[in-house]
């Protein structure tokens, strides 16, 4: 699994997965609520990459080439896809798909550019294609990437929905061609082929007359197991909620009964209606069904 962290708009850590805490050296507990820029990043470049986070909440996805710093000093240089994701207060997902140790001359942090991935279904790697719009050539695959780097040769000419997703026609949720959305770049997501977890966020952005790129990450139910997480607390501490509140909130959410939570909590069943009246109070909620718009 890749390194992934989600952050608030402010660029705090929400969650980090293992595979970030161990290229680190860090537990997780010196990297939550801690901003990206104070705890991973090299002093002297804290101002570049904070500009250039907060540039995504204004554009589709980023990559950037940048360095991270271990608990022990090294410094390693890693290739960052960050996108946000969600809806308002949208999160950042960032994911960590190539590093190393770094180069003998430093590594300049560009502006950020667009990051163009594909995961093909079922496999969980991060591509990025160009394609044809043509009507006649739509989808034929101009070039391929993966991790940055040109390859699969072989696939050009080839439609894509046939390359990666082996269908004889286009995919029917094609951001390109499903609906005619308002601006670019256009989003969607669905659900990841039966062969992996998780869901699949795809975003198509023209290029050109005729062209267009298209980017697929795969989230897995782990890191949307985390993101849920993630928002509970944001909410708990937004609203202040006790932390028996906050215990209460998370299984509700999760649309279990007061008698079950009652059950899983080891009280009674009036004191969960307890909590859950007061944390409805203190979010605005009138009843526990419309905890659903809090969260979606």
């Amino acid at each position: 699994m890749r390194p992934i962290a989600v952050m608030d708009r402010r660029g705090r850590i929400e969650l980090a997965n293992g595979a970030l805490t161990s290229l680190l050296g860090r537990p997780r507990e010196e990297l939550l609520g801690r901003r990206w820029t104070e705890v991973c990043t090299p002093r002297e470049q804290g101002r570049e990459v904070g500009q250039a986070l907060r540039a995504v909440f204004t554009s589709a996805e980023h990559r950037l080439e940048t360095e991270v710093l271990t608990r022990v000093g090294e410094r390693l240089a890693v290739e960052l896809d960050v996108a946000a994701v969600g809806r308002p207060p949208l999160r950042l997902v960032a994911i960590i798909t190539r590093s190393g140790p770094l180069l003998p001359m430093p590594l300049p942090i560009p502006m950020p550019r667009q990051a163009q991935a594909h995961a093909e279904p079922g496999q969980g790697q991060d591509l990025s294609y160009e394609i044809s719009t043509e009507l006649e050539t739509f989808g034929t695959l101009k070039s391929v990437w993966r991790a940055g780097q040109m390859e699969h040769e072989d696939m050009v000419g080839r439609p894509c929905f046939g390359a990666f997703a082996h269908r004889d026609a286009p995919c029917q949720d094609c951001p390109l061609t499903a609906v005619a959305p308002m601006s670019w770049p256009h989003t969607i997501v669905r659900q990841a082929s039966a062969a992996s977890e998780g869901f699949e966020v795809v975003t198509a952005t023209p290029t050109g007359v005729g062209t267009a790129r298209v980017s697929v990450h795969t989230i897995g139910d782990t890191t949307l197991t985390g993101l849920f997480e993630a928002k509970v607390r944001r909410l708990a501490r937004a609203a202040r909620l006790s932390e028996r509140e906050g215990d209460v909130l998370r299984y509700l959410a999760l649309g279990r009964s007061p008698t079950d939570i009652s059950t899983v909590l080891g009280i009674t069943e009036r004191t969960v209606k307890f909590h859950q009246a007061n944390l409805l109070r203190k979010l605005g909620a009138e009843t526990r069904f419309d905890l659903l718009r809090l969260f979606f």
